[in-house]
């Protein structure tokens, strides 16, 4: 009688879920994610959501990687958000990621139209968000390229609506498109056009006016791209979700989708160990069976995700002698993007006003693109682009009443003043940070006078600083960089050699950007939902 009653717990416990695993010898984790920034947070509230065994790990104090806000006594500042795309609802493609992983409702969407205000050495436009306002907007201001716009808002409608096939049958809904691939294949051939093609080669077939065409790129800058070197769909993309999708912000800024998904992870029995960095990936017979960190732990686990740079996490994490020879050499040879570098001002005044409704100004000293770049990369103070964003229009809590919470941003290089004397000598660096700070705060006082006396708090993030705190190499906020070589299906798919372990981040399709990253984390989790039939 007594074995009866043995054999028949073995037998409940075999049939739960987990524990025939655990009778093995197996006590770890169904999936453990490297990293909580917006890739690493979807891809572990997708899974704690559907009932996995979830561990994110990550290195800093916080949730949230570049999507993140700090303090600086009485001031919040945003860390890199200026808008999210796409959340329209109904119509945005980024409010069913949000309502799959949780979040929808636990954030406050603030709808930003117009967009921005533009500035030109002779021009100034207010862009609206809405497609057809901008369309008309720009018919009116350059009525001799009426019909290129025309063709041009067409033309990215047209992107719009096959990528949207391409996306659905990536994500699941594969019978459907398929059907819409064979009946109507014509529907691809924008993006069959422009799928190799720089920005600059995609509006030549449109426009011709240099002032057109450098307001229609301003947002290059968000691409991290020149537009002769900028891919042409992932700038499309990126333009499509804001100007059909929407232009947003969220009370509390970014941080508080990022708290939104680590609710939504521990609420659903996930963990999350903070200032914990990863170490080692360890593989034995090809597969990640554990990972390891710099406090000596050693945690195990069937899967793991990666929201980790692309570098480190092949190069360092693993090894190279765990990956083909072809692999790691494709890996060693595509080019990083660009970082940025943003000033951090807590003002002693309201200038909310200047604003007219808007939260940002971009401020161009030249039509030509390729001349603005140039400037980034030679570190000219006196003519780079820059935005000024003012984040208490948004979000009065951002700073005491009669103060205003502001971002000057602008790029600059990794390497600039060798490495911006940062080894050199330290002091040497934060005099420099302090002499760039000081040169475009003076700069920003065309737009907004007496800015410099009326600073109370100043922190200056450079290149070198954004690589500290999120580990990124060169700093960079893009990922890789946004060529037509490596956007899009050319990034690195979310499956890697190693078939335990996937990618999430601006290293994996779509890109860089917050909504992108979020897209990546929730891609990674259903491919593992998908092997494990709880899709």
């Amino acid at each position: 009688m007594k074995r009866l009653i043995i054999v028949g717990i073995l037998t409940i416990m075999l049939c739960l879920p987990g524990m025939a695993e655990n009778l093995n010898g197996f006590q770890g984790y169904d999936v453990i994610v490297i990293g909580a920034g917006g890739g690493g947070l979807a891809a572990a509230a997708k899974l704690a959501k559907s009932g996995m065994k979830t561990l994110l790990i990550e290195q800093h104090s916080k949730v949230g990687g570049y999507m993140t806000t700090f303090q600086r006594e009485p001031y919040t500042f945003e860390v890199s958000l200026h808008a999210m795309d796409g959340l329209n609802d109904p119509g945005g493609m980024n409010v069913p990621a949000f309502k799959e992983l949780g979040i929808w409702g636990k954030v406050k969407p603030i709808k930003l139209d117009p967009m921005y205000h533009s500035v030109y050495p002779d021009f100034a436009i207010d862009v609206p968000a809405g497609v057809e306002a901008y369309r008309d907007l720009l018919k009116k201001q350059f009525p001799r390229q009426a019909d290129g716009i025309e063709g041009l808002f067409r033309n990215m409608a047209d992107i719009k609506r096959a990528m949207e096939v391409l996306i659905g049958a990536q994500q699941g809904a594969k019978f459907k498109n398929m059907g819409i691939m064979l009946t109507r294949p014509w529907i691809f051939h924008p993006i069959r056009k422009y799928w190799n093609a720089s920005l600059t080669e995609m509006l030549d077939d449109y426009i011709s006016d240099p002032k057109l065409f450098a307001v229609f790129t301003q947002l290059s800058g968000f691409a991290g791209g020149e537009p002769n070197n900028l891919s042409a769909i992932y700038f499309s993309m990126m333009w499509i979700s804001y100007h059909f999708g929407g232009y947003y912000y969220f009370k509390g800024g970014s941080q508080a989708v990022s708290n939104a998904l680590a609710d939504v992870i521990r609420e659903n029995g996930g963990e999350i160990k903070l200032d914990t960095l990863v170490t080692r990936i360890v593989i034995e017979n090809g597969k990640a069976v554990a990972v390891q960190t710099k406090k000596g732990d050693e945690f195990k686990c069937r899967y793991v995700i990666s929201n980790a740079n692309a570098p480190d996490t092949f190069l360092k994490l693993i090894g190279k002698e765990h990956l083909p020879a072809d692999y790691v050499k494709k890996i060693s040879g595509l080019k990083i993007g660009m970082s940025v570098l943003v000033v951090y001002l807590g003002v002693n005044h309201d200038y909310r006003d200047l604003f007219h409704g808007m939260h940002e100004i971009m401020v161009n000293e030249s039509y030509d693109q390729a001349e603005n770049f140039k400037w980034y990369t030679e570190g000219n103070l006196e003519k780079i682009s820059f935005a000024i964003a003012n984040y208490s229009v948004l979000d009065p809590d951002f700073a005491p009443p009669g103060k205003n919470s502001i971002g000057i941003t602008t790029m600059l290089p990794y390497d600039w003043k060798n490495g911006w004397y940062e080894k050199e000598d330290y002091k040497k660096y934060t005099a420099l940070k302090t002499e760039v700070a000081t040169a475009l705060i003076r700069r920003a006082e065309k737009f907004l006078p007496g800015l410099g006396k009326n600073v109370e708090i100043m922190e200056v993030g450079s290149p070198r600083t954004m690589e500290h705190f999120t580990l990124n190499p060169r700093g960079t906020i893009f990922g890789w960089d946004n060529i037509p070589d490596q956007s899009m299906l050319k990034r690195l798919p979310q499956e890697t050699p190693i078939p335990n372990l996937y990618l999430a981040g601006a290293w994996t399709f779509p890109g860089g950007g917050q909504s992108a990253v979020i897209s990546s984390g929730l891609m990674a989790a259903r491919k593992i939902l998908k092997r494990e039939g709880k899709l």
